[in-house]
């Protein structure tokens, strides 16, 4: 059987979790993240399996190609740009719970998206939460 990494994000900014127990993806609460697409607000809800690319959207279409702008649904507050991906669209990075971020492209259909660590002690945690 195959590893599977769960992922738990919170707000960097208010600190609240971004997960969603009521909307599952693939059998798992989802990660709830507030989201414009072109002049529309709604929430994009993101598997919270590494690798998955289970998506469902709520007041706003999933457009292909469409880039999302992306914010807490709590605090509302937009989360940063921290780069640019290779197909030109900005990529946000999201805390963990557990030490270091999720990066992903905010264009819909990028499957571009990777766990960065500044700590290695952070992903031997990640890891140990894992095993339960």
């Amino acid at each position: 059987m195959d590893a599977v990494l769960h992922v738990d994000l919170k707000c960097s900014q208010c600190g609240h979790s971004l997960m969603n127990p009521q909307l599952l993806l693939d059998g798992q609460p989802s990660i709830d993240l507030q989201a414009k697409v072109r002049d529309r607000l709604g929430h994009i809800y993101l598997s919270r399996v590494f690798g998955s690319y289970a998506k469902q959207f709520s007041g706003v279409a999933d457009i292909p190609g469409s880039v999302a702008e992306f914010s807490c649904p709590h605090c509302h507050n937009p989360f940063p740009v921290t780069q640019v991906c290779e197909c030109h669209a900005p990529v946000i990075g999201l805390h963990l719970e557990i030490g270091g971020l999720v990066k992903f492209c905010t264009r819909n259909g990028c499957r571009r998206h990777w766990l960065e660590f500044e700590d290695a002690e952070e992903v031997f945690e990640l890891f140990e939460a894992q095993a339960g």
